[in-house]
């Protein structure tokens, strides 16, 4: 078998949600995968008839019960290799800011996911993708420059 073919490109949108937590500190709000467990920011594919800003705040929504106010400019992209049935994607992932404004106390993955709030330098060292542990960073100023 060929792997070259077995490979497939897909589009994700995700958000970075910023909040500030109750020391009046600012955390970023990371979200486990459902297969790994590992670390990383809401995030899931495009959805039909909607912006790429308006998907990345129904992931946070749907996946971490997340509420705020979300950009309409992109902070940047990142790329993983996404393990799928029968091929690997190459996901290129359009990020934007979240401004957390509340969580709900139910939503669609509750349960599914662990969450939880971390610095931006912690956030940073703990997600696995080197351009999303820069997108963390980068989320900090654009946040203060907002």
């Amino acid at each position: 078998m060929n792997v070259v073919s077995q490979i497939k490109d897909i589009r994700q949108t995700g958000a970075i949600p910023v909040m500030t937590d109750q020391q009046g500190q600012l955390a970023v709000i990371l979200v486990t995968t459902r297969g790994s467990g590992r670390w990383t920011i809401p995030k899931g594919n495009l959805m039909t008839g909607l912006p790429d800003h308006r998907s990345a705040e129904i992931e946070a929504l749907e996946e971490a019960g997340l509420i705020g106010t979300i950009s309409e400019k992109p902070l940047g992209h990142y790329q993983f290799w996404k393990r799928q049935d029968a091929h690997w994607a190459l996901a290129d992932v359009t990020v934007f800011l979240l401004r957390v404004t509340a969580q709900a106390e139910a939503f669609k993955e509750k349960g599914q996911r662990d969450i939880r709030a971390f610095s931006f330098e912690d956030a940073a060292d703990n997600v696995y993708e080197a351009g999303l542990s820069a997108l963390i960073l980068k989320a900090r100023d654009a946040y203060l420059q907002a």
